[in-house]
């Protein structure tokens, strides 16, 4: 038996969009100067927006471009940050993403990879729209801490209001103490991500 101690609810009227990486250092990038073709750029670039990378693809850049997998992935994620700002920020014209980028950065890269932006951003956009659509959206929560008689431990009782296709849908779940800490840190971070973004 449970008695319930102290409870809460929110509303999520506006739910925003959930980025997963940053933009701080071009360095990376300059391993694409060892791509052989302007279409291997391309390949690469397109790649960057899956959420998972196969061994596969990871194989052959590393192979074509001279580089371990962890270099390949930085690179992956490099891009993904890059190209997250350009959704998000609704940056579409030359001018305005080539000024994202260092000023003493490779000029000739710098203008491959903002054409391939270009062409790609519209495909891009369309995919995030498509997933948002497709995704369930958070309306509301409420909380409640209880405390277990047996066992004289507090838990989280946390009851999730979804809208899906189908309709509204109540999601409930209970948190121990060390699940509640190890979300709240995860939710710290997803912030500090998403701040990050929104202020350069």
């Amino acid at each position: 038996m449970f008695t319930s101690c102290y409870n809460s609810s929110h509303r999520m009227d506006n739910p925003g969009v959930y980025i997963q990486h940053s933009m701080e250092d071009f360095d990376i990038l300059l391993l694409l100067l060892k791509a052989g073709s302007k279409d291997f750029v391309y390949k690469i670039c397109s790649e960057s927006r899956s959420i998972y990378h196969t061994k596969d693809a990871l194989d052959v850049i590393t192979s074509t471009l001279n580089c371990n997998p962890g270099e390949a992935v930085q690179l992956l994620d490099t891009l993904r940050g890059l190209t997250d700002q350009l959704i998000v920020k609704n940056i579409s014209s030359q001018s305005e993403i080539l000024a994202l980028f260092p000023e003493d950065f490779h000029k000739s890269l710098g203008g491959l990879l903002v054409k391939v932006f270009v062409e790609l951003l519209p495909v891009w956009r369309l995919k995030v729209q498509q997933d948002s659509i497709s995704l369930p959206k958070l309306n509301s929560f409420s909380w409640s801490v209880n405390v277990c008689q047996e066992s004289k431990s507090s838990v989280c009782c946390l009851n999730l209001n979804i809208e899906e296709t189908g309709g509204p849908s109540l999601i409930q779940a209970q948190l121990s103490k060390e699940s509640l800490s190890s979300l709240i840190v995860g939710l710290k971070q997803i912030k500090e991500q998403v701040n990050k973004i929104s202020s350069t």
